[in-house]
């Protein structure tokens, strides 16, 4: 943003809610705006005249781009071919072809067809406040990237085994025990660390990491534990232990509020949207194409990593606490029922029912027992067609 521009040149803009390309136009005095023209916007290919504002608090990062490049492109791509790609609609609908070649980008990045670049836009979506949108929006921005050991990695370790509940989401190739993993994200209130296992390897979990995730004194706050648990005890000789599965609370919310469970899960962007009311901006969708989960899973052993898995390993983790306590809240509701039921079911009595309850206090209150008959409503499946396309892990 602090970069000098020439009028013409194309940049590459990532914001919180999407990527975007343009030709350079001005920037204000204060470089706190940035105006582009012709904007294009990624991954549609959909083309926008005029000109469009992006503020400083909305822009990651911006590329300069040589004339006829497109972000990300490299020999391996190129020599893919036209890839036929999924957006995340109902299959077996399929997103424009990239004319000749195929980026990284076009596959996984967390971008949605359409205008919305504003904090408004993202708050008229969801029930948030603008006060709960920034907070949310600056969480996805604090993440500090270790692919080294040394001083910052100790430090890291150190902050995190100082919390008691920290959220955290593995990213590789699939998932399972055949797995390569590449990130390691663990979310405390102030940061998200992504440990780049892909290039540390296992001198991470030597070095601290397997002591928290085996630890039983930190609650790990996770979405889908199946697999995850299975690749870093195969693969890594790591048992984890203290975990709060999100994806096993909401089927036990939806189990205390249908009278029995779903046939199918919901994943993490639809339990963020329901429990915590989060815009699509501050949600990672996996983009994966039809009969290539591994060929595109692959995306997450480039190095350097594309910023747009950085910024997904963080949204995949640094709402998972806040999620649980939410979720908590969620369970707990038919308890807090039950309790309320006690504390006024003597209280507000008559003198004469007063009496009966005092010496039937071995029963349980008929008031309690009423509520096994409140009807239930069916419980529905959890996914929609749309989302199968991109769950393959459930997360």
């Amino acid at each position: 943003m602090d970069e000098d521009y020439s009028k013409g040149q194309r940049l590459f803009i990532e914001t919180v809610t999407g990527t975007v390309e343009g030709v350079f136009h001005s920037k204000d005095p204060g470089h706190n705006k940035l105006t582009l023209n012709k904007v294009i916007l990624h991954p549609s290919g959909r083309k926008i005249q005029g000109l469009y504002h992006y503020y400083r608090n909305e822009i990651i990062s911006v590329r300069v781009l040589e004339p006829g490049s497109y972000p990300g492109v490299n020999k391996e791509n190129e020599a893919a071919g036209n890839w036929n790609l999924m957006r995340k609609v109902q299959p077996p609908v399929h997103a424009d072809k990239v004319p000749g070649k195929v980026t990284s980008s076009d596959v996984v990045m967390n971008s949605r067809p359409g205008y919305g670049h504003s904090r408004k836009a993202a708050m008229n979506r969801r029930k948030l406040s603008a006060e709960e949108y920034d907070t949310m929006n600056k969480l996805v921005q604090n993440h500090v990237l270790i692919d080294r050991m040394g001083d910052v990695f100790k430090k890291a370790v150190r902050d995190i085994k100082a919390e008691a509940t920290v959220g955290l989401s593995v990213e590789g190739t699939m998932f399972g025990r055949c797995s390569k993993l590449s990130l390691i994200s663990i979310a405390t209130p102030s940061h998200a660390f992504l440990f780049d296992i892909f290039t540390i390897g296992d001198a991470a979990f030597d070095n601290g990491l397997r002591d928290i995730l085996e630890a039983k004194d930190i609650e790990k706050v996770i979405h889908n534990c199946r697999l995850v648990s299975d690749c870093l005890h195969h693969q890594h000789h790591v048992t984890i232990c203290s975990i709060f599965d999100t994806q096993v609370a909401d089927l036990m919310v939806t189990q205390q509020q249908y009278g029995q469970f779903p046939r199918t899960v919901c994943s993490l962007p639809q339990c963020l949207t329901q429990y915590l009311h989060l815009p699509n901006n501050l949600l990672y969708y996996p983009k994966i194409r039809e009969g290539y989960i591994l060929l595109d899973s692959l995306q997450w052993n480039k190095r350097p990593l594309p910023i747009e898995l950085i910024s997904a390993a963080v949204k995949n983790s640094v709402f998972l606490v806040q999620l649980r306590n939410k979720m908590c809240d969620e369970m707990m509701k038919p308890f807090r029922q039950c309790v309320n039921v006690f504390l006024s079911v003597v209280r507000d009595a008559d003198p004469q029912e007063a009496s009966e309850h005092q010496a039937s206090d071995a029963l349980v209150p008929l008031e309690l027992l009423a509520l096994n008959d409140q009807p239930r409503k069916a419980v529905e499946d959890q996914k929609t067609p749309q989302d199968s396309v991109s769950d393959q892990a459930a997360s």
